[in-house]
Protein backbone atom coordinates (compact mmCIF):
# COMPACT_ATOMS: atom_id res chain seq x y z
CA UNK A 1 0.00 0.00 0.00
CA UNK A 2 1.34 3.34 -0.77
CA UNK A 3 1.62 6.15 1.90
CA UNK A 4 -1.19 8.17 -0.30
CA UNK A 5 -3.11 5.00 0.17
CA UNK A 6 -5.74 4.17 3.00
CA UNK A 7 -7.27 0.99 3.58
CA UNK A 8 -11.11 0.75 3.28
CA UNK A 9 -13.30 -2.23 4.50
CA UNK A 10 -16.78 -2.14 4.42
CA UNK A 11 -18.88 -4.65 6.39
CA UNK A 12 -22.46 -5.22 5.96
CA UNK A 13 -23.90 -7.86 8.70
CA UNK A 14 -24.92 -10.00 5.39
CA UNK A 15 -21.07 -9.58 3.65
CA UNK A 16 -17.93 -7.83 3.63
CA UNK A 17 -18.54 -4.95 0.42
CA UNK A 18 -15.05 -3.26 0.17
CA UNK A 19 -11.83 -3.95 1.17
CA UNK A 20 -9.15 -2.12 -1.14
CA UNK A 21 -6.96 0.93 -1.20
CA UNK A 22 -8.18 4.34 -1.46
CA UNK A 23 -7.10 7.74 -1.89
CA UNK A 24 -9.65 9.41 0.22
CA UNK A 25 -13.03 7.97 1.50
CA UNK A 26 -16.20 10.44 2.67
CA UNK A 27 -18.60 9.07 4.89
CA UNK A 28 -22.04 10.37 6.16
CA UNK A 29 -21.12 11.39 9.94
CA UNK A 30 -24.35 10.97 12.58
CA UNK A 31 -23.13 14.82 12.27
CA UNK A 32 -22.52 15.55 9.04
CA UNK A 33 -19.94 14.38 6.29
CA UNK A 34 -16.51 13.06 7.48
CA UNK A 35 -13.85 13.13 5.04
CA UNK A 36 -10.90 10.75 5.82
CA UNK A 37 -7.29 10.80 3.89
CA UNK A 38 -4.13 8.85 5.19
CA UNK A 39 -2.63 10.13 8.29
CA UNK A 40 -6.11 10.93 9.81
CA UNK A 41 -5.74 11.13 13.65
CA UNK A 42 -7.65 7.80 15.31
CA UNK A 43 -11.66 7.89 15.42
CA UNK A 44 -14.61 6.11 15.92
CA UNK A 45 -17.81 7.65 15.21
CA UNK A 46 -21.18 6.68 14.34
CA UNK A 47 -22.80 7.06 10.50
CA UNK A 48 -26.28 8.15 9.36
CA UNK A 49 -28.18 7.24 6.35
CA UNK A 50 -26.26 8.77 3.75
CA UNK A 51 -23.83 8.75 0.71
CA UNK A 52 -19.91 7.68 1.23
CA UNK A 53 -17.61 8.45 -1.82
CA UNK A 54 -14.49 6.53 -2.48
CA UNK A 55 -11.77 8.52 -3.99
CA UNK A 56 -9.11 6.86 -6.04
CA UNK A 57 -6.77 7.00 -9.12
CA UNK A 58 -8.16 9.66 -10.15
CA UNK A 59 -11.86 8.07 -10.25
CA UNK A 60 -14.97 8.64 -7.69
CA UNK A 61 -17.46 5.94 -6.65
CA UNK A 62 -20.40 6.52 -4.66
CA UNK A 63 -22.54 4.00 -2.51
CA UNK A 64 -25.75 4.18 0.23
CA UNK A 65 -24.65 3.83 3.28
CA UNK A 66 -27.68 2.64 5.87
CA UNK A 67 -26.25 3.75 9.19
CA UNK A 68 -23.47 1.80 11.27
CA UNK A 69 -19.95 2.98 12.47
CA UNK A 70 -16.64 3.83 11.44
CA UNK A 71 -13.13 3.50 12.99
CA UNK A 72 -9.99 4.72 11.74
CA UNK A 73 -7.04 3.56 13.36
CA UNK A 74 -3.08 3.63 10.99
CA UNK A 75 -3.99 4.42 8.03
CA UNK A 76 -7.21 1.83 7.96
CA UNK A 77 -11.06 2.64 7.42
CA UNK A 78 -13.06 0.10 9.11
CA UNK A 79 -17.40 0.44 8.12
CA UNK A 80 -19.75 -1.55 10.22
CA UNK A 81 -22.98 -0.95 8.38
CA UNK A 82 -26.54 -2.28 8.27
CA UNK A 83 -26.62 -1.63 4.67
CA UNK A 84 -24.12 -0.47 1.69
CA UNK A 85 -25.04 -0.63 -2.11
CA UNK A 86 -23.10 0.60 -5.21
CA UNK A 87 -24.71 2.65 -7.50
CA UNK A 88 -25.08 -0.40 -9.65
CA UNK A 89 -27.28 -2.08 -6.77
CA UNK A 90 -29.72 0.26 -5.96
CA UNK A 91 -33.40 -0.66 -7.21
CA UNK A 92 -34.39 2.48 -8.67
CA UNK A 93 -37.88 1.25 -8.95
CA UNK A 94 -38.32 0.54 -5.56
CA UNK A 95 -36.61 3.25 -4.65
CA UNK A 96 -39.46 5.21 -6.02
CA UNK A 97 -42.39 2.98 -4.56
CA UNK A 98 -40.99 3.34 -1.10
CA UNK A 99 -41.30 6.72 -1.17
CA UNK A 100 -44.36 6.48 -2.44
CA UNK A 101 -45.39 4.61 0.61
CA UNK A 102 -43.89 6.12 3.49
CA UNK A 103 -45.33 9.86 2.08
CA UNK A 104 -48.68 8.17 2.05
CA UNK A 105 -48.37 7.11 5.38
CA UNK A 106 -46.82 10.16 6.86
CA UNK A 107 -49.45 12.32 5.79
CA UNK A 108 -52.03 9.92 7.44
CA UNK A 109 -50.50 9.63 10.61
CA UNK A 110 -49.97 13.55 10.74
CA UNK A 111 -53.38 14.09 9.77
CA UNK A 112 -54.79 12.46 12.75
CA UNK A 113 -55.32 15.06 15.77
CA UNK A 114 -54.00 12.61 18.29
CA UNK A 115 -50.66 10.59 17.44
CA UNK A 116 -50.71 7.04 20.15
CA UNK A 117 -46.82 6.31 21.27
CA UNK A 118 -46.61 3.17 19.02
CA UNK A 119 -47.67 5.21 15.69
CA UNK A 120 -44.89 7.64 17.01
CA UNK A 121 -42.89 4.86 16.70
CA UNK A 122 -44.09 4.36 12.62
CA UNK A 123 -44.40 7.84 12.08
CA UNK A 124 -40.64 7.82 12.65
CA UNK A 125 -39.65 4.92 11.01
CA UNK A 126 -42.15 5.91 7.91
CA UNK A 127 -39.58 8.91 7.89
CA UNK A 128 -36.23 6.71 8.01
CA UNK A 129 -37.60 4.76 5.46
CA UNK A 130 -38.18 7.73 3.32
CA UNK A 131 -35.24 8.95 3.67
CA UNK A 132 -33.47 5.61 2.80
CA UNK A 133 -35.38 5.92 -0.32
CA UNK A 134 -34.80 9.49 -1.68
CA UNK A 135 -31.15 9.09 -0.47
CA UNK A 136 -30.79 5.90 -2.58
CA UNK A 137 -32.26 7.86 -5.42
CA UNK A 138 -29.78 10.69 -5.05
CA UNK A 139 -26.72 8.01 -5.17
CA UNK A 140 -27.56 6.26 -7.95
CA UNK A 141 -28.20 9.70 -10.29
CA UNK A 142 -25.08 11.32 -9.09
CA UNK A 143 -23.04 7.47 -9.63
CA UNK A 144 -24.43 7.92 -12.69
CA UNK A 145 -22.34 10.73 -14.28
CA UNK A 146 -19.25 9.70 -12.89
CA UNK A 147 -19.90 6.08 -13.38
Amino acid sequence: MAAEQIKLEVVTPEKAVLSEDVDEVVLPGSEGQVGILPGHLPLLTGLGIGEMVIRSEGGERRFFVDKGFAEVLDDKVSVLTQGCEGVSDIDIEHAQEEITVAEEEIARLEAQTEVAEDEEELLERYRESLKRARTRLVVASEGEDRA
